[in-house]
């Protein structure tokens, strides 16, 4: 399956949740030509890159477990300028994005790759270029995520 359809899908966290479920789906809805990534761990980047942003997550049916390719994925790393650059530019053409980090407390920290910082520098761009509306969804285990996550870009903003 390709990336045919139109759209940008742009996660934070590249962990189970992330590629396992948000990214897995968005490859296999077709809507998306873009599944961009932002991730913390050089060693992870690395390896999806050295993999041209392919990676496989294991689908368990009733019968048999399914190995489900996913990507092209373009993985970035925000602690390198260039790359934050592009998940600026990605969550500018966003229609979608998802945080899915270990907890709330990741949203916020003094670098500037930080995910508040990454999405308002983005919306900000979005909003000046009279980009497209964007669903953005927080996955981390708190009631409060998706208040915490706005208060916070909106403070940056």
């Amino acid at each position: 399956m390709a990336l045919t359809g139109s759209r940008t899908f742009v996660g934070f966290g590249f962990g189970p949740i992330q590629s396992g479920l948000f990214l897995y789906e968005a490859f296999r809805s077709g809507n998306f030509r873009r599944l961009v990534v932002g991730e913390v761990l050089p060693d992870v980047v690395e390896v999806i890159r050295q993999a041209q942003g392919w990676y496989s997550v294991n689908v368990a049916h009733s019968d048999r477990v399914e190995i489900a390719p996913v990507g092209p994925v373009e993985i970035e790393d925000p602690a390198v300028e260039a790359d934050r650059e592009r998940l600026v530019a990605a969550v500018a053409e966003a229609e979608e994005i998802a945080t899915a980090v270990p907890s709330v407390n990741f949203y916020v920290s003094s670098s500037p790759g930080s995910i508040h910082r990454l999405l308002a520098a983005g919306l900000r761009r979005k909003a000046a270029d009279g980009g497209a509306r964007a669903v953005v969804y927080a996955a981390e285990n708190h009631n409060h995520a998706a208040e915490i996550l706005e208060a916070r870009v909106l403070e940056e903003i």
